[in-house]
């Protein structure tokens, strides 16, 4: 019987292909999560606290930001009385669960048991007005006050995209970027608004955008990143992360705007952590 060329070409390949080890496929990239901080980017908290609205509770002291976190605020008023009362605003806050809802000018708000009141602006998440002390009773008042005063602002809150350098910024990019140091996302989280997690096969990046008081602060092994002042920090015995900030500006006394990038679970993580923090530098 005559046997076909094409027959044991067939047959070859036939065999190639079951004795061959499948191909290699290449890992898909989970898509970030949908950013719900989008609309609070680039709100001025400093702004809310508005000096003439205030006029009428008490005497307008200096505005600065307040905490860690660039998206916060804080303002002294003297009363006429000459007793003072500070209060703060935060931007892309998310209520407690035990908080039940106040009438402030019509709007959605709600109060928890702190005295916090939050005016929801984007689903759960909203700008809120809480006030200094441990009376609550006088400060559950008091942020009904100071949030009725500043209506205006919560419903339609100020943008200022020069308020800081992180205004309008999302620390989750450049994703594209930050996935060269640690391979396609695996997983990846907005825990707030100033938070981003990354996860991929080869470690996780932890990127910050803060305000930290450098006073008391530990200094680690100086570096340049992208023009700006850093430094990078590995504790002994944790070979598997390093930390690189960087100091973007000054901002009040002693403290800066800082990026934060932490490589965690990495293969020679300091690396990592420095180039994702001259990349994320770009973004400034």
């Amino acid at each position: 019987m005559r046997v076909r060329p094409q027959t044991v070409i067939v047959a070859l390949l036939l065999l190639a292909g079951c004795s061959a080890e499948p191909a290699a496929q290449p890992a898909a990239s989970v898509p970030l999560p949908p950013d719900e901080w989008a609309s609070f980017r680039n709100v001025d908290s400093c702004a809310i606290l508005d000096e003439n609205a205030l006029s009428k509770i008490g005497k307008v002291g200096a505005r600065t930001f307040s905490g860690a976190s660039a998206h916060n605020c804080v303002v002294t008023l003297t009363q006429p009385d000459g007793t003072p009362l500070v209060a703060r605003a935060f931007v892309g806050e998310r209520p407690t669960q035990d908080a039940k809802p106040v009438d402030i000018a019509g709007m959605t708000a709600v109060q928890d048991s702190g005295c916090t009141l939050t005016v929801k602006t984007a689903g759960d998440l909203g700008i809120s007005i809480s006030i200094e002390g441990t009376d609550y009773d006088k400060q559950c008042a008091q942020a009904r006050e100071v949030a009725t005063a500043v209506a205006a602002q919560l419903k339609s809150p100020p943008q200022n995209q020069a308020a800081s350098p992180f205004h309008g910024k999302d620390p989750c990019q450049p994703a594209d970027q930050f996935t060269r140091q640690i391979g396609a996302l695996t997983k990846a989280k907005r825990p707030t608004l100033i938070n981003c997690e990354l996860t991929g096969p080869n470690g996780t990046l932890l990127i910050s955008y803060e305000i930290e008081n450098m006073a008391g602060h530990a200094h680690g092994e100086p570096l340049a990143v992208g023009g700006m002042e850093g430094m990078r920090h590995q504790e002994d015995g944790a070979k598997d992360r390093c930390m690189v900030m960087v100091m973007v500006r000054p901002v009040l006394e002693q403290s800066y705007f800082t990026t934060r990038i932490e490589a965690v679970n990495a293969s020679d993580p300091c690396t990592k952590a420095t180039d994702a923090a001259n990349e994320s530098a770009k973004e400034l």
